[in-house]
């Protein structure tokens, strides 16, 4: 059976039982009830709050103010008398604790006696604060106690008033001593001012005197400076010539004795220089047997190099190379020789009756003991060495491209190449020893000529030694007459230094004298001219008029507006009161609902028709309570056929969530009804979810009123419909959700009436 059809007969057995029918009637107008109740009222909580009895004791004695009578308590009294802000009650002390205990007050406000009296302790060094004192029943209804305190909140806001206002005026009265003081302090302030001016001319004369003589003062101590300047520069330059003159002094002398000593120098190596002309000629007699020895040497050199070349190098090489190969094949020997020995023992143990042949046994020992010999490794490790010597013999003899010090090849050829340089070194000396000879007896007869010119040169040093000691101590004096004459005017310039700083000292006091006495005749007309201000301003602010006074008392009026302006109450409410009317609506729905599947019918096409059953139920409430709400109500929407199209789909989002508890029967309505109650005060309800805790502001977002409750709020009160579609789409996953988990409870429970049916046929 289609699920279609599965609906359509449903409803039929609906309409055939009485009983069920006006049950599932009953149910429709649930919703319809209890929002047509709930936002019926057209008044708010604060329209009867003259009705909410509240106490005041009024215990002020009153007190004096400047010789005048004030008493606040009575003020205040007469003010409450006035408004009906709440339902005052003005009762003695008794009868307000009476009526507390009794719960007949919601508050009770307690006027001290001293109230007035600590009024008049304004403007003393410690002034005291005046004590309002109110107490509060708020057991009895909480939202009346914060209204209560809103109302001590203004009572105080207009006591402070009073107060500045009381004060504002004794002020205000005072103003006009204030400004008859002021006109005598500018008369007094005129005089003064015209004595700063007289002051403030002679200063100026004393100052301008002063001034014109500084340039003169100046002068005389720049000269002295100057002069001073001049005979230290003449001192500085002396002293400091006087090292170069030492100098001059100590040089002459020491050419001086430069020139004896190498006079005596040169006398004392004529003897060397003669024997160094013998030597001369000596070397030239020796030069040809030389030339012989170096030629000889470099001859063997050559042989012995040919020899490396053509017979030693090659031979070391072929030995190298021989033993290389005989290395090679005694490895492959010991390889063969072990193979046969292999092959040997194969053949033994295949014929075993040969170990009693001598002629064979004497064949296999012999081929292990040659297998052996052959893989010595003492020998091998011998055999290598051997090699490794060869090669280094080998390399020794070998010649390279960039010579080896480990190469006697190479040191050979480095041999013959020094020994060339030898040779030629010897052909070039033999060429110069003549040369070498002639000058040598030239050397022999400038020598006696160069000491005959430093004997005249020292004579001629001594005379200038002499001379210079002479002129360093007439330099000596100089700079100490000069050192005199310097100190001398150090001590003038100090004295004008002083004089220049004293005068400087002098116009400086003069100039702070004369500014202070510009200051103060400036100071005093200015203050002449204050209080002048002063006394026409106090004598204009005497004359306050009420308006002024209480502009002083109470400077500052609050203006508001509202946007999205709730017209009654009840609209604050609807988004709730709707929600909840839907949910509890198609809950109580869900208990007229058969949801036991019948056995032909597949659990799939039950679930539909289930769906549709308690759906169809759903729009029909959801439709009526919109047709209440905007015709019967007239509450407030800024779009009709948006808001019962958002109850249709709402009602379809919360159908989805009751069919899946309902599904589990009245324990699953039971889990439904919690979740209705823990929505009452987390989704927005009493409280914005802005104000919750933490804890439960995360819990709202997870529950389906929050979003139901924000979307009726966008289309009631905000006028936003793109809110009212983003809460949608959020709802919508909620019927997507419950929609799938109630498909499952249903097959899953199919699943479990099929197994139990098998079990009982078996």
């Amino acid at each position: 059976m289609s699920v279609f059809r599965l609906f359509i007969a449903e409803m039929a057995k609906l309409a055939t039982k009485k009983g069920v029918l006006i049950s599932v009637i009953a149910a429709l107008l649930v919703p319809v009830v209890y929002g047509g109740i709930l936002l019926s009222p057209t008044w708010g909580p604060y329209d009867n709050l003259s009705n909410l009895p509240v106490a005041v004791v009024n215990m002020d004695k009153g007190a004096l103010a400047d010789d005048e009578p004030i008493n606040v308590g009575e003020d205040l009294v007469a003010d409450l008398k006035k408004g009906k802000d709440l339902g005052w009650e003005f009762v003695s002390s008794t009868e307000a604790k009476k009526g507390l205990d009794n719960l007949d007050y919601y508050m009770v406000i307690e006027i001290p006696e001293d109230f007035s009296e600590k009024v008049t302790t304004v403007l003393e060094d410690q002034p005291q604060k005046l004590e309002l004192t109110y107490i509060q029943n708020e057991g009895l209804n909480f939202m009346a106690a914060q209204v209560t305190r809103s109302a001590t909140e203004k009572i105080r806001e207009k006591l402070g008033d009073k107060i500045t206002e009381k004060y504002a005026k004794n002020m205000f009265a005072s103003l006009g001593e204030v400004s008859d003081g002021f006109q005598s302090a500018a008369d007094g302030s005129k005089q003064l001012n015209d004595g700063m001016v007289e002051l403030n001319d002679g200063t100026s004369q004393l100052l301008q005197s002063l001034t014109e003589k500084s340039g003169d003062i100046s002068k005389l101590a720049n000269g002295a400076n100057e002069l001073e300047a001049g005979t230290g520069q003449m001192l500085s330059s002396l002293a400091g010539k006087q090292g170069d003159i030492s100098k001059l002094a100590n040089g002459s002398k020491d050419l001086s004795d430069g020139t004896a000593e190498m006079l005596q120098s040169l006398q004392a190596k004529s003897g060397d220089i003669s024997r160094l002309a013998e030597g001369a000629k000596q070397l030239e007699k020796s030069i040809p047997e030389l030339k012989a020895g170096t030629t000889g040497i470099l001859n063997g050199l050559k042989g012995a190099q040919a020899a490396i070349k053509t017979e030693i190098g090659p031979g070391t090489q072929a030995i190298s190379a021989g033993i290389k190969t005989v290395a090679d094949e005694s490895k492959q020997l010991g390889a063969v020789l072990n193979s046969l020995s292999s092959d040997l023992q194969n053949f033994l143990a295949a014929h075993p009756d040969l170990k009693n042949d001598p002629a064979f046994m004497k064949i296999f020992m012999t081929g292990q003991g040659l297998a052996l010999k052959a893989n010595d490794p003492e020998k091998a490790k011998q055999l290598e060495a051997l090699q490794q010597g060869a090669g280094k013999v080998a390399g020794a003899f070998t010649e390279n491209a960039v010579p080896n010090p480990k190469s006697l090849a190479d040191g050979v050829n480095q041999l013959v190449v020094g020994q060339t340089a030898i040779d030629n070194g010897v052909a070039v000396l033999d060429q110069r020893v003549p040369l070498l000879q002639q000058g040598t007896a030239s050397v022999e007869n400038g020598w006696g000529a160069l000491t005959d010119g430093v004997t005249k040169l020292n004579a001629g040093a001594s005379q200038i030694s002499a001379g210079n000691s002479t002129v360093e101590k007439g330099w000596r004096d100089l700079t100490s007459g000069a050192s005199r004459i310097h100190s001398g005017m150090s001590q003038v310039s100090d004295g004008n230094a002083s004089v220049e700083k004293g005068w400087g000292d002098l116009t400086e006091g003069v100039t702070k004298l004369n500014d202070g006495a510009g200051k103060l005749k400036d100071g005093s007309g200015e203050l002449s001219s204050g209080l002048r201000e002063g006394a026409e301003k106090t004598s204009g602010i005497k004359n306050a008029t009420d308006a002024n006074i209480s502009m002083f008392s109470s400077p500052v009026e609050l203006k508001s507006d509202t946007v999205n302006k709730y017209p009654l109450y009840r609209d604050s409410t609807a988004p709730f009161v709707i929600s909840l009317a839907l949910f509890v609506g198609i809950l109580i729905m869900s208990l007229f609902i058969n949801f036991k599947k019948p056995e032909e019918v597949s659990a799939l096409s039950w679930f539909g028709a289930k769906f549709m059953n308690l759906g169809s139920l759903a729009l029909v409430q959801a439709l009526l309570l919109s047709i209440v709400v905007l015709l019967f109500l007239d509450m407030n929407v800024y779009n009709g056929a948006g808001f019962i199209l958002f109850a249709l789909f709402v009602s379809l989002v919360f159908t989805a969530i009751v069919l899946f508890f309902a599904s589990f029967g009245n324990a699953g309505r039971f889990v439904a009804f919690v979740l209705v109650v823990l929505q009452l005060s987390t989704t927005g309800a009493n409280l914005p979810i802005d104000m919750l805790p933490e804890n439960l502001r995360a819990l709202s977002e997870f529950l389906p009123f929050t979003y139901s409750i924000a979307g009726f709020k966008a289309l009631t009160s905000l006028n936003d419909s793109g809110a009212a579609l983003s809460n949608m789409s959020i709802l919508l996953i909620y019927f997507a959700v419950f929609g799938v988990l109630s498909a499952a409870a249903f097959l899953i429970k199919s699943g479990k009436s099929q197994s139990q049916r098998f079990e009982i046929a078996g």
